[in-house]
């Protein structure tokens, strides 16, 4: 029966709705766990019912609970009493009933949960008609809401929905009264004019632009942003100025209603269209603005919204004049894309792939990025993009070059296999890249023109970028070219005028009808020449039309000779074109592939001879091999003679076109080149050969004496098979290979193919994804056995150097072995230079054998142990069960490895494992007495520690009471005042903060002077010290306009980040281990006033890698925190209480996003404006370091 629900109270984002939607994925839940806890519906009017049906939560356990009904809602009369309920599953109920209202309490059991329901069914009269329901009323307790189910199982009858089309298309594209604003807030050189061309609430949420030749934009309109996925939220848009002022005058609704509309691009008469999960194309026959057919061209090459809302997904859309459309791919993949043709594509991870306009030879491109939004393609079809940060894990912002069969490392490379992947032209530090163009136009200054242009999103900036020769790649700067808040794309017409979008007003979903804009840059004082009409034009004017200066116009005439076909001398013409050395380069390579496109292998014989001249031969070579159904008359010998080529760009294509070629003959050519001294044609011909499966030529290659570099290219092409007849090679060249060096290159071959990557069934690996490479996955396959005891064997019949050389593999490819860890510390009593490797193993493996311990103990407090393996020994002994004496072994060595002034990271990485280890907890008896003999350095780390233990503890237990009892008892004696004073300051913790501050009166001069320091350093602050009105007695929107008009000072910022507790979970240097959102870079991401927000409410919007998940597992328990790291198999956590807990996938029952951020709301209410002002400021100067 339908009705109006409500309920004592509601977790954010599980709404009462949400028990009564006939939704299978969505449910109620109180907001906390306390009991009882009730959830109601009003069916309108009294009636007859005749039973209820629950759904539990969680169905594997039973929960007590009573079922009411009333008249009135005020008093109830019992239907059901389950109080005494001990049966789990679905409770179903039969009694007959007249009510208006029906109330389910829950009173226990769930486990640990709180009182949540996935569905009430009300039952009625077989046959009676359902009441509609009424309007839900405002309530304290929880609020209610009604609604129906509608597109991906989410509730339709959005709250704030669209206007209808017809409704839109009546709207004035541009509302005066935002104009003045908005020209006041964009920034362009003074070069150029800005005009106002669109605004909401016609043109909102605009997402890409694709301008056509004339300056028709089509915008894909998404309020549903990265992060929501309501229905009916996204639109393409048709916007024109008709009258030429440089502002629209006309609106048409393009494409009514689609999901997470994204690239754009316009050819003719058709939109293509990434729209995740598919890439189609809209044709607008009549050209009315409207579309009036839709193909799919390739589909499921993105999740839908049953999976996850459209963020690292399938994004930006460009055409080269290649032919082939190029979409940008966040690194959440997809599981299988396929073509018109039924090419199939897999893609766990970012990169590019690119497809023809009719759906045919879906490819990879290239791989290893993060979360790409879209490439700018030059004219002469060199790609470039600008990635997204990954928040302090090492991957901030970059600038990529792709020229095809690269991997760029993201995420199982970049840190610790360095030499298997391309580096990135630049690294900007933080911010959000989103769209990308190359402009080529005529009326752009010189010293902007022909050049990749790039957004960001944080930054609020549109970037140009200068590419320079360097080899087969570039080198580049960075200049800002057009400020425009939260910016999302842009795009060029054939009259020069950019256009560019902003997503000023909303965050990551929908905030409301006003947000966003469209701006028009042109050129001051430039003319453009009249648009030619491409459609009337001839043969040989359109050939004339690739020879101007503005690359649209090219590739406009371009696509319509194609579509026409070279027909009569027009083939001739551009084959005149194209040969020509006078003309430029850009008006060649248009004329090569308009031959290529129009007469497919026709083209090969003329091609061919082109291939001979040195200034084209690159483009010769990539456009004989650009399409896999016309490799047949592709003569190899043109590639493999480009092989030898002076020119770096030849070179590449010539490997490139031998892959494509894809004869395993040609392999052998290749293989020299991976010496290349260009290290883009080096790491392109390891891709080759791995795209040839040319495992015999790599063979053949490790054979060889004469050059080390060829044969460790070799051995890295060999990484990407798992043959058993590669593996029985590899050893049986092991088993004869007596040098040292060329042995490694085996034993590390044989380590990488000890696992192989597993299927992936569609899991996502977040935002934190495990980065220790080499594979995401590693599994066993039917060879890691017999690579496993081959190895093994070596350990146990090695030297030293070599058993430490393969242990060291070991831990770089994360392969544990007991047999070579039992070696290893058997070897260590012999050879003390294998120390190190030992202690390295130790420090890695999932759990420390007990035979271990003497080792890492002596390791740990040893004076002449070098500080990484001290380090790492006192990492061990953090996840080892210990016992007093390693305990005290690893209080000194934290002592002296603090003492020794080495690497600050790592240090406080393992100074954060011993504060946070459960199995230091434990020894928490040897813990006080080492503090009570106050004897030094080694009792106040131990007192330290005890202050943490005390504050991860929230609740009572015996642990906790006997240490808050030691600690008061110690309170009363001045030398352990003075030692948990500086403890304090030590463990970063303000247990004692109340004590600290009555201290500095301290009679004890010793006590007084450590109070003074431990204030200073923990920021502490005397109740009453605040001045001016504090953030918790303001509203949000008057603190919100009180922190943009003060500013503090960023030294009190620091002291006030410290004294709220901000450093808990938050890190601001790259080099400190990571704990929770990383703030180094925030500025570049959110600027001041959407800063300050996000700290006042930090419910209201929450990024995708900063949101808190909740975990439920085999034994019930429930675990909710930030994922700092993304394993295959298990996941790391970081709770409310700064504790990380690695949780194993294998006992996740369910896991879950919650709408609640892990940062408490009213963190700042106790602070000043003018406080608040400060710590603003310091997070700001944070991205100017």
């Amino acid at each position: 029966m339908a009705g109006v629900a409500e309920a004592s109270s509601s977790q954010a984002g599980h709404d009462p709705a949400h028990a009564l939607d006939g939704d299978a994925e969505t449910r109620w839940c109180a907001d906390g766990g306390s009991r009882p806890q009730w959830w109601q519906v009003d069916l309108g009017k009294e009636q007859k019912v005749t039973g209820v049906v629950l759904d539990w939560e969680r169905r594997a356990v039973a929960y007590q609970y009573r079922v009411e009904g009333s008249a009135d809602g005020k008093e109830w009369k019992a239907l059901v009493d389950g109080a005494k309920n001990q049966d789990a599953g679905l409770r179903s109920h039969d009694f007959a009933a007249t009510t208006r209202f029906v109330r389910v309490t829950g009173l226990g059991g769930g486990g640990n949960g709180w009182i949540s329901l996935w569905e009430v069914a009300v039952l009625g009269e077989k046959g009676a008609p359902q009441p509609a329901p009424a309007v839900p009323p405002k309530t304290a307790a929880g609020g209610a809401a009604a609604g129906k189910p509608g597109k991906g199982g989410k509730v339709a009858g959005n709250k704030d929905p669209l206007p209808p089309a017809e409704v839109v298309e009546k709207m004035k594209p541009v509302t005066e009264e935002k104009v003045a604003g908005i020209l006041k807030e964009v920034k362009a050189p003074a070069e150029f004019d800005v005009t106002v061309f669109a605004t909401p609430p016609a043109v909102n949420y605009p997402v890409f632009v694709s301008a056509a030749p004339d300056g028709t934009l089509y915008v894909s309109s998404d309020g549903n942003g990265s992060l929501g996925r309501d229905p009916q939220r996204g639109r393409i848009l048709r916007v024109r100025d008709t009258d030429g002022d440089g502002r629209a005058d006309e609106v048409k609704v393009f494409v009514k209603d689609v999901d997470s509309p994204r690239g754009l691009v316009w050819d003719h008469d058709r939109l293509y269209v990434l729209h995740p999960p598919h890439i189609s194309v809209y044709i607008d026959k009549d050209g009315d603005g409207h579309a009036d057919e839709e193909k799919i061209l390739v589909k499921n090459c993105a999740f839908t919204f049953k999976d996850r809302p459209a963020d690292h997904t399938s994004n930006g859309l460009e055409l080269g004049v290649d032919g082939w459309l190029y979409a940008a791919i966040g690194d959440f993949g997809f599981m299988e894309a396929e073509g018109v043709d039924g090419r199939k594509l897999p893609m766990r991870g970012g990169g590019i792939i690119r497809v023809r306009p009719d759906g045919t030879g879906l490819q990879l491109f290239a791989y290893g990025t993060r979360n790409i939004l879209e490439a700018a393609v030059s004219p002469l079809l060199d790609l470039f993009t600008r990635d997204n940060t990954n928040d302090g894990g090492g991957w901030d912002v970059r600038f990529h070059h792709f020229t095809g069969l690269t991997d760029h490392g993201y995420p199982r490379l970049y840190k610790n296999f360095q030499d298997e992947h391309l580096a990135p032209l630049a690294d900007y530090g933080g911010g959000s890249g989103t769209g990308a163009a190359w402009i080529d136009e005529p009326g752009i200054p010189e010293k902007w023109n022909n050049a990749p242009f790039t957004c960001d999103w944080g930054r609020s900036w549109v970037y140009q970028h200068r590419p320079t020769p360097k080899g087969a790649t570039f080198s580049v700067d960075q200049k800002e070219f057009l400020g425009v808040p939260r910016i999302t794309d842009l795009d060029v017409d054939a009259s020069s005028c950019i256009y560019a979008l902003s997503w000023k007003g909303a965050t990551f979903n929908w905030a409301g009808m006003d947000v966003g804009y469209v701006v028009r840059v042109t050129p001051k004082g430039f003319a453009p020449t009249p648009l030619p009409d491409f459609a009337k034009a001839s043969g040989a004017e359109l050939v004339k039309l690739l020879e101007a200066n503005s690359h649209r116009r090219r590739l406009e005439a371009q696509r319509t000779l194609i579509r026409r076909g070279l027909v009569g001398e027009t083939a001739g013409a551009l084959e005149a074109l194209a040969g020509d050395k006078t003309k430029p380069l850009a008006s060649r390579v248009a004329a090569v592939f308009a031959l290529k496109q129009g007469l497919g292998e026709k083209a090969h014989d003329f091609l061919g001879k082109l291939a001979s001249d040195a200034s084209i031969t690159a483009w010769a070579l990539r456009a004989l091999t650009d399409h896999e159904g016309q490799l047949a008359s592709v003569p190899a010998a043109l590639l493999v003679g480009g092989l030898k080529s002076s020119d770096p760009r030849t070179r590449t294509e010539a490997v490139v076109g031998i892959a494509r070629l894809g004869k395993l003959e040609n392999a052998a050519a290749v293989v020299p080149l991976l010496a290349d001294a260009d290290v883009v044609i080096a790491h392109t011909a390891m891709m080759a050969l791995r795209e040839l499966k040319a495992v015999d030529a790599c063979l053949a290659a490790i054979d060889r004496t004469d050059s080390p570099t060829i044969r460790d290219g070799a051995f890295r092409v060999l990484y990407a098979f798992r043959e058993p007849k590669l593996v029985d090679a590899l050893l049986a060249r092991l088993g004869k290979e007596t040098e040292f060096v060329r042995r490694q290159g085996l034993l590390t071959a044989l380590c990488r193919l000890h696992f192989i990557d597993g299927v992936w069934k569609g899991n996502s690996w977040g935002t934190r994804p495990d980065t220790r490479g080499p594979l995401y996955q590693p599994e066993e396959w039917s060879e890691t056995k017999k690579i496993a005891e081959a190895l093994n064997q070596v350990m146990s019949q090695a030297e030293a150097k070599e058993v430490a050389y393969l242990a060291g593999e070991f831990n770089r490819h994360r392969i544990e072995s007991a047999g070579a860890l039992d070696k290893l510390l058997a070897l260590v009593a012999k050879d003390a230079s294998v120390l190190p490797v030992a202690v390295g193993q130790l420090a890695r493996v999932s759990a420390v054998p007990a035979a271990a311990l003497p080792l890492l103990t002596k390791a740990a407090a040893a004076d002449d142990t070098a500080g990484e393996v001290r380090a790492n020994a006192i990492q061990a002994l953090s996840r080892a069960d210990l016992n007093a004496e390693a305990t005290r072994a690893v209080l000194a060595g934290l002592v002296k490895l603090k003492a020794g002034k080495g690497d600050g990271a790592v240090f406080e990485q393992t100074s954060e494992a011993f504060f946070n280890s459960t199995k230091v907890e434990k020894e928490h008896a040897v813990l006080l007495a080492e503090a009570g003999k106050v004897a030094g350095a080694e009792s106040l780390w131990a007192d330290a520690a005890l202050l943490r233990i005390v504050d991860r503890l929230k609740t009572k237990n015996k642990a906790r009471d006997q240490i808050t009892a030691a600690l008061d008892a110690g309170w009363g004696e001045p030398k352990r005042r003075a030692q948990l004073i500086e403890a304090s300051s030590l463990a970063n913790k303000k247990v004692l903060a109340d004590k600290i501050l009555v201290a500095l009166a301290d009679p004890d001069k010793a006590v007084a002077a450590a109070a003074k320091k431990a204030v200073d350093k923990l920021k502490l602050q005397p109740a009453g010290a605040a001045s001016g009105p504090l953030v918790g007695t303001l509203k949000v929107e008057e603190v919100l306009n009180a922190i943009m008009k003060t500013t503090g000072a960023a030294k009190r910022g620091e002291e006030v980040f410290t004294q709220v507790g901000c450093m808990n979970c938050h890190t601001v240097k790259p080099e400190q281990p990571l704990k929770g959102p990383f703030l180094g870079t925030i500025s570049a991401i959110f600027k001041r006033r959407d800063l300050a927000e996000n700290i006042l409410l930090p419910n209201k919007s929450i990024a995708q890698g900063f949101v808190t998940q909740r975990f439920v597992l085999k034994d019930e328990t429930e675990i909710d925190g930030f994922v700092t790291l993304e394993a295959a198999d298990k996941v790391t956590v970081r709770n409310a209480a700064a504790q990380e807990l690695v949780i194993n996938v294998k006992d996740i029952v369910k896991r879950e996003k919650r709408d609640l951020s892990l940062m408490p709301e009213g963190l700042v209410n106790a602070l000043s404006v003018a406080d608040f002002a400060a710590l603003l400021d310091y997070l700001e100067g944070l991205g100017k370091k």
